[in-house]
């Protein structure tokens, strides 16, 4: 069955896409969700949350991430990136990422092998690699005004991320695997408060043993810690990453 994860409204428009920094909205003009994302955004402690991945899954073989609403593919491979130079072979057994989104045009965008961005991702991942960006990607032109520059992510990492067209609520209807970290992260508020407390709900449910279950900063609006407490979930010493007991 499928369940739409915004509103009850119509479907939204058919727009030609232009990477990840657009504004969706209903047949009736109304806002949907935004696809802006960015590079190591900055309400993750990036460094902290590899440790702890590090720390909590030692003596697991296989760990499975998925990150829901991966937009144009900054996040999954922010997250690569960081696995590689924090764990250097030992984050093999936390690939592939499995990026999904709801929108057709942000996975057709990465599927096409280039992700827009501005000087001030170049600036995030130089800082996070130290200055080792060309390790991971090559520069392109952008052919949206709206990006400065492209990135062509190297063999090194694009093969450990695995992108798929996906409805959150449809995915977590069934039970999730043990030993499982889903990015579920900045897109809540666009959801009615009826769907929030169904995506809760299911994450409770359907979630796995020894999982981790990690949002963003915009969603601790609009009620979503609340909902996260209600259903069992307990934030750890890092912000925005859960576990369910």
């Amino acid at each position: 069955m499928y369940i739409n994860p915004i509103s009850n409204y119509p479907p939204p428009k058919q727009l030609s896409f232009n990477s990840n920094r657009r504004s969706i909205y209903d047949t009736q003009g109304r806002l949907l969700y935004k696809t802006t994302t960015c590079f190591f955004r900055e309400d993750l402690n990036w460094d902290s949350f590899v440790r702890l991945l590090q720390q909590k899954y030692q003596n697991i073989p296989k760990i499975n991430i998925i990150n829901h609403a991966c937009s144009n593919g900054a996040e999954p491979f922010s997250l690569v990136i960081k696995l590689i130079q924090k764990l250097s072979k030992e984050a093999a057994k936390f690939f592939p990422i499995l990026a999904k989104d709801l929108d057709f045009d942000n996975i057709e965008n990465v599927k096409n092998g280039r992700i827009g961005i501005n000087f001030n991702d170049i600036y995030q991942i130089n800082s996070h690699t130290k200055n080792k960006i060309t390790e991971f990607f090559q520069y392109g032109k952008s052919n949206n005004p709206v990006h400065d520059i492209s990135l062509i992510p190297n063999d090194n990492i694009r093969d450990k991320v695995i992108f798929s067209q996906a409805n959150i609520l449809k995915d977590l209807s069934e039970k999730q695997a043990d030993n499982t970290v889903l990015l579920c992260r900045n897109f809540w508020p666009y959801l009615n408060l009826e769907t929030r407390k169904l995506l809760a709900s299911l994450l409770s449910q359907n979630i796995g043993e020894n999982s981790l279950l990690v949002i963003g900063s915009f969603d601790r609006e609009r009620s979503t810690l609340q909902l996260l407490e209600k259903n069992g979930f307990k934030e750890t010493f890092i912000e925005n990453v859960f576990t369910k007991p």
